[in-house]
């Protein structure tokens, strides 16, 4: 049976990693995105990587996010 809880433990260890990974990515992108240039031509395209690595990331986590809007203000509800 070690054998058994040895290989569990692996692929725990192997879906924790890909989740870091995925995260990593994700904080990169972010701190990467050029705020500060209403011009950059590529904005749509990096605004599409970053929501779909969020959604990856959701995935992954098995977290359904949730953007409602409330009626005092315009923030995101996580």
């Amino acid at each position: 049976m070690a054998g058994s809880q040895d290989m569990f433990d692996a692929i725990v260890m192997a879906d924790e990693s890909r989740k870091m990974k995925v995260l990593e990515s994700l904080i990169g992108m972010i701190q990467r995105f050029p705020y500060d240039d209403p011009t950059y031509d590529k904005l749509h395209e990096d605004l599409d990587r970053i929501r779909g690595k969020f959604k990856q990331l959701c995935s992954l986590l098995n977290v359904q996010p949730d953007f409602k809007i409330s009626a005092e203000g315009s923030g995101l509800s996580f």
